[in-house]
């Protein structure tokens, strides 16, 4: 009897064994189908952070703190797959795997967040801009795609309403102190460089944040009939800002010494003596208390070949273009040569240059802001404390 007993224990006690081994199986074939899935999803996340970081690096190389980033990411998701990796090796139980994936793409959004909220260096930006005066200039040594003293985009773009905020402050105090006939003080802006380099776009967002009352701004063309009529600094002594305005040139005097050198509209020996003669007129703007910003807005013939495409392909923008962009296009070295003589010659400790470089809108309009900006605060202009006996007009309006 105890015999046949014992026969019938041993067929159940292997049917259990069964189903647990089953079972087992069955854990694992669910473990390592969660882990592959898992690891599929952390090798395309290397893959794209792999593109991103070789296109960062092919499209800007000297934009290294992006190039840094789209590297950190590519790192953090190559070690999530290597960490899923580890998952399938060891076999652990999906809830395992699911949390140590998770602590690793913790990781990369912290890295992430302390990134965007890097505050900008407080330097100031004209002395990384500035050329030295008297200095050789090698425009093709400077990056075009350079942002000099900040680190991205997000960090300038959270900067920009206190920025906003400072250049209107210190322009009304710049008119306040000319009106209270306290001050001569005044800011002329230049801005120059090759078509398409953002001449427009700049004096659209920067001038944008200031009062119209106190700023004079004048875009130079080919010069009309009556201009040549006159020497080639009439019209430009004719829209200097006055007391008080900030003054902004889209194009400038230089035009004179740039298109009439290279297009071989005046003997050499002219050009020759028009920087002398550009560098004595800005010295005497400055004697009469002008603080003169000149900006070359420094853009790659790649992304300018980028530019006046879309301007071709977009309505809103055809209206740009001209063919004469290709005829200067054409002539690209021969205006980078004019604009290196002109940049040296006309570099002055009185007025010095200040290459931007242009690649990056952003960080052009930035940049141009920022000088803007310091300019202002080398003035550091003061409201007026007003010619009449405060107590007294105090009484006289209360009384009123």
């Amino acid at each position: 009897m105890a015999q046949k007993q014992d026969k019938q224990k041993k067929p159940a006690k292997a049917k259990d064994a069964g189903k647990a081994e089953k079972a087992a199986r069955a854990e694992k074939l669910r473990t390592k189908e969660l882990t592959k899935a898992v690891r599929a999803k952390a090798d395309k996340a290397v893959e794209v952070t792999k593109a991103t970081a070789k296109s960062a690096a092919k499209k800007a190389k000297d934009f290294e703190a992006e190039a840094r980033r789209a590297q950190e990411e590519y790192k953090a998701a190559k070690a999530t797959a290597k960490a899923v990796l580890k998952v399938e090796d060891a076999e652990l139980a999906p809830e395992e795997a699911k949390q140590l994936v998770e602590q690793v793409a913790a990781q990369i959004v912290a890295a992430e967040a302390a990134f965007a909220d890097a505050p900008i260096p407080d330097t100031v930006l004209g002395e990384l801009l500035r050329l030295k005066p008297g200095a050789p200039v090698d425009l093709a040594a400077i990056e075009t795609a350079a942002t000099p003293g900040v680190e991205n985009r997000a960090q300038v773009e959270a900067q920009l309403p206190a920025l906003a905020a400072r250049v209107a402050e210190l322009q009304e105090r710049l008119y306040a102190a000319a009106a209270g006939g306290d001050s001569k003080r005044r800011v002329l802006l230049v801005l120059q460089g090759m078509d398409t380099s953002g001449k427009g776009g700049t004096v659209r967002h920067v001038v944008g944040l200031l009062d119209p009352n106190g700023t004079r701004i004048r875009a130079f063309k080919a010069p009309t009939v009556e201009e040549q009529a006159h020497d080639f600094l009439w019209r430009i002594r004719n829209n200097v800002p006055e007391a008080g305005q900030i003054g902004i040139f889209d194009r400038s005097h230089y035009e004179d010494v740039l298109v009439a050198k290279v297009r071989k509209l005046v003997l050499p020996m002219h050009i020759g003596r028009r920087y002398n003669t550009i560098n004595r007129f800005e010295k005497s703007l400055v004697d009469d208390g002008t603080v003169i910003v000149k900006c070359f807005l420094h853009i790659s013939p790649d992304e300018q070949r980028e530019r006046l495409l879309a301007r071709l392909e977009s309505p809103a923008k055809r209206w740009k273009y001209t063919p004469t962009d290709v005829d200067d296009r054409m002539l690209w070295p021969d205006f980078q040569e004019a604009y290196r003589i002109a940049l040296e010659r006309c570099g002055t400790e009185a007025a010095p240059w200040h290459v931007v470089p242009a690649d990056r809108k952003w960080y052009r309009n930035y940049a141009v802001l920022r000088l803007l900006i310091e300019a202002l605060e080398s003035i550091d202009p003061q409201y007026p404390p007003g010619d009449f006996d405060l107590a007294a007009e105090r009484e006289r309006v209360l009384e009123s």
